[in-house]
């Protein structure tokens, strides 16, 4: 299990509540199949900024949710 999918599991969140609040701080639509692909370790290496969107809406540093 990734970081962000026990982030997720431990606050109650889909990965569409997720998006959501992602949407909700920056007007910005994360695909379905990104926030799946990250969510389940199939997508390790993304930007930054993806990264820190992230965060601030899980309300977490990086390294809560980045994979080592």
């Amino acid at each position: 299990m990734t970081k962000l999918a026990k982030l997720l599991e431990d606050r109650g969140w889909t990965q569409r509540d997720l998006q959501r609040e992602i949407f909700e701080l920056y007007n910005f639509k994360i695909g379905d199949d990104r926030i799946s692909r990250m969510v389940n370790g199939k997508l390790l290496n993304y930007h930054l900024h993806t990264a820190r969107m992230i965060a601030d809406a899980l309300q977490v540093t990086i390294d809560d949710i980045v994979e080592i």
